[in-house]
Formats: structure tokens, sequence, C-alpha cells
């Protein structure tokens, strides 16, 4: 296998918590199932190292919502591009529980996310398929928002429907933050996130895990205060450099002999119950299936995306697929050290990118 291809799993986050608490917050992850994770975890590494495609899909991204009620300036779904392409609708629960008895069925399948490209939350059925999720034995069930639809009490029900993961979208502090994430409010927001700290605490659970992540241009300026902030309320808090969501980039920097990892890795349905080419296909140029008509594990072993896996097999991904052109895996990246807390983080930077909002 080409030593390029060591370096793309879980690419593009910067964990500004330190080495012990990235630890607990993973066993924090994996808690009530420690041993499917560690597993989990294992396939999630070595399958696409050994480019093997696994009976069924251990991870699935399921699109609830493809619209989002905010218009951050970094954000593809701002574009002209993605509002004449992208159908904005919401995911049909029978569609929905289709898919989870699905996967309810495999023994391999671990996870799901949902979420992907729009606000989660804006679909009103999330509560009841989130709970249908864990009624059916999925271990890990995840969300990422940004927040706004979330109270204390909505927030204390997600507690006791047994979600284990949310990640909340919080780009920097103070008015940078209202800048970004208009027309929510930082005081408010914190607050929300103090009260979830103390919900969890109250109640004893250890899920849901809760990650908070920014953009790297949002908390450049004050990354202590960012880190200091969130660290004694959340689990984990990370940091995203900002890659090229709007498309805008001429000059890239691609890795050679590149093969991507997450078509081994993970499905992603978006909320017309088709299956994309992957979560980083934001504008759903291809298709490899349609889950109204197929079922997972049709479409997961089936020619179009097996199609895909040889196409980057030959390294001919950013020449064939359009999405890989735009995508951040195959761009050549360059090690930027983050101080934290007394503490030198590495973190990955594409190479050749403006880490400025609006680009």
């Amino acid at each position: 296998m080409d030593s390029n291809d060591l370096l793309q799993i879980n690419k593009n986050q910067a964990f500004l918590s330190s080495r012990m608490d990235n630890f607990k917050f993973n066993l924090k992850r994996g808690h009530g199932n420690l041993l499917s994770y560690a597993l989990d975890r294992f396939r999630w590494h070595i399958y696409p190292r050994l480019h093997h495609v696994s009976k069924f899909p251990t991870h699935i991204d399921i699109e609830l919502s493809s619209s989002c009620n905010l218009n951050c300036p970094m954000c593809y779904t701002t574009t002209d591009e993605f509002k004449q392409n992208v159908d904005r609708t919401l995911l049909d629960f029978n569609l929905y529980k289709k898919i989870i008895d699905e996967c309810s069925k495999h023994r391999s399948h671990y996870s799901i996310r949902l979420s992907w490209r729009g606000e989660a939350f804006l679909n009103p059925q999330i509560y009841e398929m989130i709970k249908y999720a864990k009624q059916k034995g999925i271990k890990e069930v995840s969300t990422l928002t940004h927040g706004g639809f979330l109270d204390p009490e909505k927030f204390e029900e997600l507690v006791d429907l047994g979600l284990d993961w949310l990640t909340i979208s919080f780009d920097g502090v103070d008015e940078t933050y209202e800048q970004v994430r208009a027309p929510l409010k930082y005081k408010e927001s914190l607050e929300k996130i103090k009260k979830y700290s103390e919900i969890k605490k109250r109640k004893k659970s250890v899920k849901p895990v809760l990650k908070i992540q920014g953009i790297w241009p949002a908390i450049a300026k004050n990354p202590e205060k960012f880190f200091s902030t969130f660290e004694p309320l959340v689990d984990q808090v990370a940091s995203l450099p900002l890659v090229d969501y709007l498309r805008k980039d001429t000059e890239i920097e691609y890795i050679e002999n590149f093969t991507c990892p997450v078509l081994y890795q993970r499905m992603t349905v978006d909320a017309l119950g088709q299956v994309k080419l992957c979560y980083n296909d934001e504008m759903g140029n291809i298709n490899v299936g349609d889950l109204n008509f197929q079922t997972v594990e049709e479409v997961w072993r089936g020619e179009l995306l097996q199609n895909a896996r040889d196409i980057h097999l030959k390294h001919k991904g950013v020449e064939e697929l359009e999405p890989c052109k735009h995508c951040f895996y195959p761009r050549k990246t360059e090690e930027k050290l983050i101080k934290i807390d007394g503490r030198e983080i590495s973190g990955d930077g594409v190479s050749n990118r403006s880490q400025m909002l609006g680009t």
C-alpha cells in the first residue's frame, strides 16, 4: 500500500483536548459496548488499508434534513450550485425504519450518524428516530447540530432516549460566534451548553458524549479562550481547518497515488433515500444506489460503488470522479502547530488554502 494512504484516516481535525481527555472521550463513547467499539475502531482503520469491502457497512450517515436555517459564510449550502441541485426536504420516517431494520439484522453494523448537509433538528421526528434506532439495537447513534433548536428540556430528552454522541458546531467566542452563526447568540448558546453539562451530572449519565468543534479561522485569534471556555463543560474540544466547501480554489495540490479510505468505511444516504458516493459528495454529483428500491447491502456491495473503489485503486479518483476533485482528502497538507494550555498540538492544514471566512 502506498505510504500516503496511511495519512488519510480521520484527516482534517485537530483535537484541542489533551491526549488523556481524548482517551477518556473514546472510553465514554464506547461506554456500554467497549468490546464492540474497539472492534469497530479496528475495522475503521484496517479495512481501508487492506482495501477490504465488508459484507455490510459498519457505519451509515443518514441525512434527516437537507435544509439549514442558517447561512454561515463557509457553508456549501449557501452556494448557487447547492441551491439549484439539491432538493430541500426531510427524510421519510418509513424509509428510515426500513434502513434501521436492515442494519439491526447485521451484527457487524455498529453506528449511524443522523446528520449530513442540513440541520438534523429541522426534522421534527428526530427524537422518534433516535428512539427507534436504539430500540433496534444500533450501538452508536450520533448527530451533529448547530444547537439552535436545542434547549435543556430537549437535551434531557436526548439523554433519556440514549443518544450516544452529540457534536455541536460552535465557531468562536463572543462576537465572532455571532458573526458566523447568525442569528444565534453567544451567551445564550453557551448557557445552554452549561446546562447540558449540569443535566448529565445530575442524571449521572455518560451519554451523550459532548463534542464542541469550531473552524480554525473563527478561533485562531484566541484558541486558548475557546478551549478554556468549553473544556470544563464537554468531553472533547476540536478544531477544523477551513476546507474548500465553497469550491473556489483553483490551484490545488494533490497527494500522489492517493486512494480514498472513506469508500471502505461508511455509506452516505441523503434525505431522499439516494446513496451518494460518500459524505464529501455534498453537491450530490454521484448516485450509487437508491434505498427506496434497494437494500443497504445491495448498494454497499454493488457495481457502482465498487467501480468507484476500483478507480481509486488505480489512483484516478481526482481525475475521474467529480466530488473527489473538490474533496479535502486527496489534497496535500502542511503540519500546523497550535499552542493550547501549554501544549503543542499538531494539526493538518490544507496546502495552498486560505483560512479566511468566505473563501
